[in-house]
């Protein structure tokens, strides 16, 4: 089961949990208490690859720190309408095409998959969009 990424308003915790909005949870760091964001979803997964196997991906929404994410990792990002960029690094690159997502009433979900695009002084994490069936979760 792929668990949901969340960010406490209060203290910018990253956690993981497996509750399923509309609940209410508590920070495990601060014990602060918030609503998880119910009103949209975005699905990322990891392609497997080799290469940059053994370095975890740094996943960035708005420029806002979101955890990482292993070789063939899947995780679900509960989201509130508005929009959001979205970035990936590893390491020290971090060069990656940077989509930039609407959530709305019309489109709750958004599922991307990453994998490195191969370079010759330096590689790019490449975010494309995938549909909701070809989703390893």
């Amino acid at each position: 089961m792929v668990n949901n990424r969340l960010i406490c308003p209060a203290c910018k915790n990253v956690f993981d949990t497996a509750v399923m909005p509309p609940n209410q949870i508590q920070c495990p760091k601060c014990r602060a208490t918030f609503p998880i964001p119910s009103q949209g979803l975005l699905k990322l997964y990891r392609m497997g690859n080799f290469m940059g196997s053994a370095a975890p991906a740094s996943i960035y929404i708005n420029e806002q720190p979101c955890g990482f994410l292993a070789n063939q990792g899947s995780i679900n990002i509960p989201l509130n309408y508005g929009t959001y960029k979205i970035h990936m690094a590893m390491g020290m690159n971090r060069r990656c095409n940077d989509p930039v997502i609407q959530v709305t009433p019309d489109k709750p979900l958004h599922c991307y998959k990453m994998h490195i695009k191969m370079g010759a002084f330096s590689n790019t994490q490449v975010l494309e969009e995938a549909l909701p069936k070809d989703m390893p979760m």
